[in-house]
């Protein structure tokens, strides 16, 4: 496993959920943390949090879905921190709306905030990475990216798009020999933090408790991992592609997918 003691780790979404958590777990390993967020009394928080670990830390509010606040906060970070080491794209939100309730502007709002925002923050870091042949990007996506489902469209269209980008991204980078870059894709079920309150689990899957996501996180970039589900049954989402498309939809149904969201509360 790769080290990642004194390693610059910049986090999205860092102010609460996992992305907390990974500011706290990265600085337990001795990487140097630059965390960002819309919720400044949050990252002030987090900053105490790690400071009383005895960890190294920034934080830079910024709203993700803003880019000429993000383009700005870039900027900031390259003069007061420079080159970063590894990115985590991690920030997100979700609507739990039918369909036909979603505005226009709600799902430009998801994508903006899932997708566009994280691919910000890559195309800024990316050229730099591929110039130093170093860098590790992780895009923390989900097992929404591999299986769309009743109130969740925008939220299913911003991860399949993260998903599809991420693995694009690793295979250019193999194609051009740019080695030394890596990328993990993160594909969790649903995650305990308040996120999908409301959210009933499919059969034989309970949700999530964010210290064990996080911790499998940070040993995929140690172990430079290109991609991992979590937990392993979100592999069965794939093997449902091969059946006929009734059989896969009463499949959702049996399972509890298709009503997973009917008391969803969320933020």
């Amino acid at each position: 496993m790769k080290s990642i003691v004194g390693k610059k780790v910049l986090i999205t979404g860092a102010a609460s959920g996992i992305g907390r958590l990974m500011a706290h777990g990265f600085a337990k390993e001795g990487s140097e943390c630059i965390i960002s967020d819309i919720n400044q009394q949050g990252l002030n928080a987090v900053t105490r949090e790690i400071e009383q670990l005895g960890g190294k830390v920034h934080a830079y509010a910024c709203d993700i879905s803003n880019e000429a606040m993000v383009q700005s906060v870039l900027e900031k970070i390259d003069q007061e921190i420079g080159a970063i080491d590894i990115l985590i794209n991690n920030a997100g939100i979700v609507l739990g709306k039918k369909i036909v309730d979603l505005t226009i502007d709600d799902f430009r709002k998801t994508m903006n905030v899932n997708f566009f925002g994280h691919l910000l923050f890559t195309k800024h870091y990316l050229p730099d990475m591929i110039k130093r042949n170093s860098g590790h990007i992780v895009n923390i996506a989900s097992s929404a990216g591999l299986q769309g489902f009743p109130r969740a469209a925008d939220y299913n269209a911003s991860k399949f798009a993260e998903v599809g980008f991420t693995e694009a991204l690793r295979l250019e980078l193999k194609k051009y020999g740019n080695t030394g870059v890596k990328t993990t894709l993160v594909c969790p079920y649903v995650i305990d933090t308040g996120m999908f309150k409301g959210f009933k689990p499919i059969l034989f899957n309970p949700i999530l408790q964010p210290d064990y996501v996080v911790s499998k996180v940070i040993v995929a970039v140690k172990k430079e991992k290109p991609i991992i589900k979590i937990p392993f049954s979100v592999n069965l989402t794939l093997l449902m592609k091969l059946f006929p498309v009734g059989f896969a939809d009463w499949l959702c149904s049996v399972t509890g997918l298709t009503g997973s969201m009917d008391r969803f509360e969320g933020h």
